[in-house]
């Protein structure tokens, strides 16, 4: 709803709003913990910006059933960084998981024409920069409050977003304000039921419930123009999600 806010504009004003509703959730908890492992916090912002600026650029480039599809192969990566960076050990099933998962988003970008490799790619970047981030969301909640965490995300991503693309800002008009409040409204509100969610959960399994989103992103596309989906498309997001469930 927003294709003429470029990607770091609509993460600049996400990061707007979700700093000031973080603000005003610890203000009214009381509970405001003061950050411990800081570098760990920065280096999660880093992540969580360059995986947010890719999901834009993706969600731009290519039907959002497809983007969404292609980002819940976050979990397959998430399990890839907990062998190579925690020593956790991928039981075969799981190798076997990612080799399906892959061939999922194989199959939705090679038959399905309106589905771009510039948008796969960056779907890609979305799923492997996430991945990296709620691993780290995952062992900041060891020593670090919930909030703390979401807080330095946006504070992070502001200059960031700045740095990289503020001579391409423009002032939005009419219903993009609308669209643009939404957008931090919602973000914030996963950001927070994530953070919260990676407590109890590896950074794999948290993110597998999500890909219900690949229904409801389908559904919301073919109302915003994308079309319904194709063969291509739902195979491509049942092989995605047999491959979540073979590495649980």
């Amino acid at each position: 709803m927003l294709p003429d806010i470029s990607s770091l504009e609509k993460v600049f004003v996400r990061s707007l709003i979700s700093v000031a509703l973080t603000i005003a959730m610890i203000r009214s908890s009381g509970n405001w913990v003061p950050p411990v492992r800081k570098q760990l916090l920065l280096w999660r912002a880093v992540f969580g910006f360059i995986g947010l600026v890719c999901y834009f650029e993706c969600i731009a480039r290519i039907p959002l059933g497809s983007a969404v599809t292609v980002y819940n192969t976050t979990p397959l990566f998430a399990a890839l960084i907990g062998v190579v960076f925690l020593g956790e050990k991928l039981r075969w099933l799981r190798g076997v998981s990612l080799l399906v998962g892959l061939g999922g988003v194989a199959l939705i970008k090679g038959f399905t024409p309106e589905v771009s490799w510039p948008g796969v790619f960056f779907g890609m970047g979305t799923a492997l920069f996430s991945a990296g981030s709620y691993t780290l969301v995952r062992m900041l909640n060891r020593t670090e409050h919930a909030l703390t965490i979401v807080l330095v995300f946006p504070l992070v991503s502001i200059p960031l977003s700045l740095i990289g693309g503020g001579h391409t800002f423009r002032m939005p008009v009419g219903m993009e304000w609308l669209w643009l409040l939404a957008l931090g409204i919602t973000v914030q509100i996963a950001q927070v039921c994530l953070t919260y969610g990676l407590k109890y959960h590896t950074a794999s399994r948290a993110t597998q419930i999500s890909f219900v989103g690949v229904i409801f992103a389908m559904l919301l596309g073919s109302f915003l123009g994308d079309g319904l989906p194709g063969w291509a498309q739902l195979v491509g997001a049942g092989l995605v999600f047999l491959s979540l469930s073979l590495g649980r």
